[in-house]
């Protein structure tokens, strides 16, 4: 029985990570397109990002990750979409955090110049790379919201 359950989450854990890496490019390309195309301001485009993923994301992992059959509950899209703000908001705090506060892409920039790399990174590029440093914290609070709130309990 403990077999079928371990197996039962890892083939959770490897099916959101699919997912996950699908969603992740979507917002990480949404946003490079918003950002550094359209010139929306790196908080603005992380939301409007955010939102298409996220309802991508929710139709996936709901019928595939998750396995959940019949009607969409109004509790469960509550859910989901309070731990997609919580997920963006960890990425807009860190990608600041890391862009303006930390100047990470000043690291990574002394690290391609000790190691001879001839790469610098500038103006949208610092950015998107700061988003980069951001994405596993989010991805981490969205699969637990999701694996433990969202889509966890047995009221389905």
């Amino acid at each position: 029985m403990e077999k079928t359950a371990e197996k039962k989450n890892l083939i959770q854990v490897i099916k959101f990570g699919a997912i996950g890496i699908m969603n992740t490019a979507l917002d990480y390309l949404l946003f490079a397109l918003f950002f550094s195309i359209c010139n929306i301001d790196k908080n603005i485009a992380q939301v409007f990002a955010t939102a298409i993923a996220m309802t991508n994301s929710y139709i996936l992992n709901r019928y595939f990750t998750f396995g959940k059959k019949g009607a969409v509950r109004v509790s469960e899209m509550w859910k989901f979409i309070i731990v997609n703000l919580v997920s963006m908001g960890v990425t807009i705090i860190l990608l600041n955090l890391f862009y303006d506060v930390l100047h990470a892409e000043r690291l990574a920039n002394s690290l391609f110049n000790v190691i001879s790399v001839q790469f610098k990174l500038t103006d949208d590029m610092a950015v998107l790379f700061c988003k980069l440093l951001a994405t596993p914290f989010s991805l981490a609070v969205n699969f637990l919201g999701n694996r433990l709130w969202v889509f966890g309990t047995k009221e389905h």
